[in-house]
């Protein structure tokens, strides 16, 4: 079998339904393998490396959940599926819920759906493959990773190769009063310039320009959906991380457009990078409240860095989990790396200038009072980036000013 190909592992006792998915697969580059108990698909778990187990509910020497069970606690790497005709039973639905299984193939199944199920359950585990069984391990207990937000989705399928819809676009984001007003404060926002008032959707697509409507519909839909959870942390602040969010997004354009006067791209992706660079804060209060409690806790009696914290409890930081996140949902490369390496912008492969940006505004943003953990520590912008942006104690002067000017039109 070949290391580089995905393997997977279907344990059925149905000949038929074997014979089945085989016809279905058997053109797709991975290597299939099928059990008929508990106890063979057991065997090849120990004997070889498989990277997807999908199991029936229903096998002649046991439960699939219960084999499911048991794979989660000693092949904790293995993403597991479940197959059934029972779909609304307690016991499959409980498994979904508890993160005995991460998705669920439905008998009698459609073909392409069930193609779909598969291939994005593969996509996973490649991705996971880059990180620590430690962390592999993390992410196979969170029940069913989140799937992009609708209203982002509405809005990209507005935006081709050739051409934008900002008709289109525009309808889709009048039909939530929310969307709309948050686009139209930050589009009549110091930070943009304009000199006249926008004051429909389709001017403040405009003037900020699709790539930000994009994620600041990404932005708030994320925070929306995970809102309610965030809330139970101790010790996170979920208003407080909007504002740390909008400072970031506010401070890395200002940073970048001092080396770069008029390059609006750039200006443009920094600021999309600041404001999303700390999304897996969010991924981490809504999955492992507990642990990111203990680390915030941690990091406040022992004076250390938050993601040092969360290392020393879980192997991982936010920073690494958001970056995962971001690639699970194929956001452009430049917002994978701005979230994964905000904390260390020397070690980014692309992009090195605006990761610097949004690692020097997440600092700042902590600096001028807009932490979202609760601290005070004031974190030391280093040398290089000082000087890479100009940030004299007069510039830091001009961007606290700048910033709290801005903040305060969107949230008064």
């Amino acid at each position: 079998m070949s290391a580089s190909k995905p393997s997977i592992l279907f344990v059925e006792k149905s000949s038929d339904v074997c014979q089945a998915i085989h016809a279905l697969l058997c053109d797709e580059a991975w290597t299939i393998i099928f059990a008929n108990s508990t106890i063979n698909a057991l065997e090849v778990l120990k004997d070889q490396s498989i990277d997807l187990i999908v199991t029936d509910t229903d096998l002649e020497d046991g439960h699939g959940i219960e084999l499911l069970t048991t794979v989660k606690q000693h092949f904790s790497t293995v993403t597991r599926i479940i197959l059934t005709a029972f779909n609304s039973q307690d016991t499959v639905i409980k498994a979904l819920a508890e993160g005995i299984a991460q998705q669920l193939i439905a008998i009698p199944w459609v073909d392409q759906e069930f193609k779909e199920v598969i291939r994005s359950a593969i996509r996973q585990t490649e991705q996971q493959k880059k990180h620590s069984p430690e962390f592999q391990q993390l992410i196979n207990s969170i029940p069913l990773l989140p799937s992009l937000p609708e209203s982002y989705n509405n809005v990209r399928s507005c935006i081709t190769a050739d051409d934008v819809d900002v008709e289109k676009m525009a309808q889709y984001i009048g039909q939530d009063v929310s969307l709309t007003s948050i686009l139209l404060r930050w589009a009549n926002s110091a930070l943009f310039g304009q000199r006249f008032q926008v004051d429909t959707i389709k001017k403040a697509i405009i003037v900020l320009g699709t790539d930000i409507v994009e994620n600041l519909i990404l932005s708030e839909a994320v925070n929306r959906a995970i809102s309610d959870k965030v809330i139970k942390v101790k010790g996170f602040d979920f208003k407080r991380f909007q504002k740390h969010s909008m400072a970031s997004a506010c401070l890395s354009r200002l940073l970048i457009k001092t080396v770069y006067p008029a390059d609006t791209m750039r200006h443009d992706r920094a600021f999309v990078a600041g404001l999303l660079h700390d999304m897996g804060k969010l991924v981490t209060a809504s999955f492992f409240a507990d642990k990111f409690e203990h680390a915030i806790m941690a990091s406040k009696l022992n004076k250390i860095p938050l993601e040092t914290a969360e290392r020393n409890q879980y192997n991982t930081d936010h920073a690494e989990l958001g970056g995962f996140l971001a690639e699970w949902w194929a956001l452009p490369p430049f917002i994978v790396n701005a979230i994964y390496w905000h904390h260390a912008p020397q070690n980014t492969p692309m992009e090195q200038d605006i990761i610097s940006a949004t690692f020097a505004a997440n600092l700042l943003s902590y600096n001028f009072n807009y932490g979202s953990n609760g601290d005070s520590v004031i974190r030391q912008i280093p040398t290089d980036i000082v000087n890479k942006f100009f940030i004299t104690e007069e510039a830091v002067e001009i961007l606290r000013m700048e910033t709290e000017k801005i903040i305060h039109s969107l949230v008064s």
